[in-house]
């Protein structure tokens, strides 16, 4: 999948987020959403809001080792993907100009982030089992703006994922098929796994200027 592939479900979800109805939430609800608050929301939106910090930081590292192969620089739009999500990030992949040069960079590792994350991710999905409401849910993404943006969110994080794991397949010359088709587990498992292969890709040959 080439990164301007990106640009079709960014714009879908710009558009699905934008253009639905919205009758807002409480005053309140950006902090009940954070605390977790089951007596005020349904737990699947909740931890869904949840995951959505969980994301950003699975694939920071994927994004971190594309310090020297992007332009510009990829740290950016990380990090403002804690706050606006795959909104700032999918536009960024499409419009990033490879580096004439791209030396190969280590690996952050991954192998505890990777666990503690999957860890997180099943005790979010276990609390949304248990005190979620799959019809109050879809109630919220048809008239609440928030939740609706959250949903298409997780999705164009999803195909991120697709991109930003088949770049690093790539980098350790190997293919990781199913998994970057399988969200957010699929990359929770290749952090845990990735630390253990090498980094073998070796920088190109570089012509001097006379």
């Amino acid at each position: 999948m080439t990164r301007k592939f990106l640009l079709i479900p960014w714009a879908a979800a710009i558009a699905i987020a934008l253009l639905g109805p919205n009758e807002p939430f409480s005053s309140r609800f950006l902090l009940d959403f954070i605390t977790y608050n089951t007596d005020a929301y349904e737990g699947y939106s909740l931890s869904l809001f949840s995951i959505l910090g969980v994301y950003p930081l699975a694939l920071f590292p994927l994004l971190w080792s594309e310090v020297n192969q992007l332009r510009p620089n990829p740290l950016l739009p990380a990090a403002t993907g804690f706050v606006v999500g795959g909104f700032i990030i999918a536009p960024y992949l499409a419009f990033a100009r490879q580096s004439p040069y791209p030396t190969p960079i280590k690996p952050l590792p991954t192998r505890l982030l990777g666990v503690l994350l999957l860890l997180v991710t099943i005790g979010l999905f276990i609390a949304a089992s248990t005190t979620g409401n799959v019809a109050e849910y879809w109630s919220y993404v048809e008239k609440n703006q928030f939740v609706r943006t959250m949903t298409v969110d997780f999705f164009l994080l999803a195909f991120i994922q697709i991109t930003l794991m088949n770049r690093d397949a790539k980098r350790y010359k190997m293919s990781l098929w199913p998994l970057p088709y399988i969200p957010l587990f699929g990359l929770l498992f290749w952090l845990i796994i990735r630390h253990k292969q090498p980094f073998n890709e070796a920088p190109p040959n570089r012509h001097k200027l006379k």
